[in-house]
C-alpha cells in the first residue's frame, strides 16, 4: 500500500487514556488511530482499522482539528500502521507533546520530533516476518529513541525474537526490549496473568540468553483493566 499523502488523515479513532504498554506504561496518553495496515497479522486485536469487512468508518481529519482532541501529556500514534501516513503535518501541530508512534518497523521515516520509536516487529505466530535492515536503521540513527517491542505466545515465538535480535547490531542490547503476551480475545484476568507468570517462571528466568539484554516483561496493562473494551 502506497503512503498516503495528503493534507488530512483518515482516523479511526481518537481517546484519552493511559499507555497501555511499553516503557511508558501507565503515562496519561491521547491515542489517534490510523486507518490501513500493510501487514495482515493472524492475532491482530485491531482489524477494526485496516481489515475489509470488520474496517470502521474513519474520519478524514485535519491535523488542526486532531490537535484539537489532544487531552494529554504525551500522544500515541498508532494503527493499523501509521507510517503509512505523512505525518509531518501532524507532529507539527502537536508540537511540545511527548510523541510515541507505534509501528510494524517495516518502514523507515525518521523526523525527530518523535519522542519514541515504538518498534514492534511481526514475526512467529502472526505469520509475518520482519524486516532486520529496517530495525537495524532505527537502531543506527536514534537508539535513544527507540524501544523494542515484541509479542510473545508460547516458546516458539520466544525463539524467533531471540533469532531476530541476534541479526541486528549490538545496539539492541543497550535498548529496552519489551515482551509482550498475546491478549488473546475473552481470555479472562486470571487466566492471562497466570500465563504471564508461567511463561517468565519456565522460559524467561531459565534462558541464559536474556541475560545481555535490556528486557521487560509487560502486560498489556489497559486489557487487565478493560479487557477488550474499545476506545479507552
Amino acid at each position: 500500500m502506497s503512503t498516503v499523502r495528503t493534507a488530512t488523515y483518515l482516523v479511526i479513532e481518537t481517546f484519552t487514556s493511559i499507555q497501555g504498554e511499553g516503557e511508558r506504561i501507565g503515562r496519561p496518553s491521547t491515542f489517534v488511530r490510523l486507518a490501513h495496515c500493510n501487514l495482515t497479522c493472524a492475532w491482530c486485536d485491531t482489524t477494526y482499522a485496516w481489515k475489509k469487512g470488520e474496517m470502521a468508518e474513519p474520519e478524514r481529519l485535519s491535523p488542526e482539528a486532531i490537535a484539537e482532541r489532544v487531552a494529554a501529556p504525551d500522544v500515541v500514534l498508532t494503527g493499523g500502521e501509521p507510517l503509512l501516513h505523512d505525518l509531518g503535518p501532524l507532529l507539527g501541530e502537536i508540537a511540545g507533546r511527548f510523541v510515541t508512534v507505534e509501528t510494524n518497523a517495516t518502514l523507515y521515516k525518521p523526523d525527530a520530533r518523535v519522542g519514541l520509536w515504538s518498534l514492534s516487529p511481526k514475526l512467529g505466530s502472526s505469520g509475518q516476518t520482519p524486516e532486520p535492515a529496517v530495525i537495524a536503521r532505527y537502531l543506527a540513527e536514534c537508539p535513544e529513541r527507540v524501544q523494542l517491542k515484541f509479542v510473545v505466545g508460547d516458546a516458539a515465538d520466544l525463539r524467533a525474537v531471540e533469532e531476530l535480535l541476534q541479526t541486528l547490531p549490538d545496539t539492541a542490547k543497550r535498548v529496552p526490549v519489551i515482551l509482550q503476551p498475546v491478549g488473546y480475545p475473552g481470555t479472562s484476568r486470571d487466566d492471562y496473568c497466570e500465563g504471564m507468570r508461567a511463561f517468565l517462571e519456565d522460559t524467561l528466568l531459565a534462558s541464559p540468553f536474556w541475560r545481555d539484554y535490556q528486557w521487560r516483561y509487560l502486560p498489556q496493562f489497559h486489557k487487565l483493566l478493560w479487557q477488550d473494551r474499545r476506545g479507552i
